[in-house]
């Protein structure tokens, strides 16, 4: 009597196919030059506080994808780039890249292995945090009135955070994960 094979197990870690691609420099740094000019554009001022920082969301999905290319180093970078472009307080928002660089850095292993909409909740709150913590030190520093819209900005991000993993996974060749149930 032939012995019956046990149904095959689906392994723990991506086989063959499934596995990505790692970055090319040339696509790191191009969606964040891309990113960059997007956040630079100039929107209409009453508008303006309701448009994420593309630089800073770019970056971090870089952080958790491939953190070797764009680390603290780049994000101080870009930071800097960003306040000399919008006239701020030299460093104001490097510090607040570096921060959320940081703290992506801190959770990449967990990250990059959720899908989309996991990471859009743990992404988001360190991108409301960046936004909030622009507007603290703003005001300690005595640069203008307290304009708490700018807050909307970090949940816009939030929201967007997942159409965004979504595209640049599509447009680098990442395979899709598909959602895990919950227990």
């Amino acid at each position: 009597m032939p012995r019956a094979e046990p149904p095959a197990e689906k392994p723990l870690l991506p086989q063959g196919a499934e596995l990505a691609p790692p970055p090319t420099r040339l696509k790191v740094y191009g969606s964040l030059a891309l990113s960059l000019a997007a956040t630079l554009l100039p929107w209409s001022d009453d508008l303006h506080w309701l448009v994420p920082d593309f630089t800073l969301m770019a970056l971090l999905y870089w952080n958790i994808h491939a953190p070797r290319l764009a680390g603290l180093g780049m994000a101080f970078t870009l930071g800097l780039v960003t306040d000399v472009a919008r006239g701020v307080l030299m460093g104001l928002n490097a510090l607040a890249f570096c921060a959320a660089t940081f703290v992506i850095l801190l959770v990449q292993r967990r990250l990059e292995g959720f899908d989309a909409p996991r990471q859009s909740l743990q992404v988001a709150p360190v991108l409301l945090g960046k936004e909030a913590l622009v507007l603290t030190l703003g005001l300690m520093l005595g640069l203008g009135e307290a304009d708490w819209r700018w807050l909307a900005a970090g949940v816009v991000a939030g929201v967007l955070w997942m159409p965004l993993a979504w595209l640049v996974d599509r447009l680098t060749g990442r395979p899709s994960r598909p959602p895990v149930p919950l227990p």
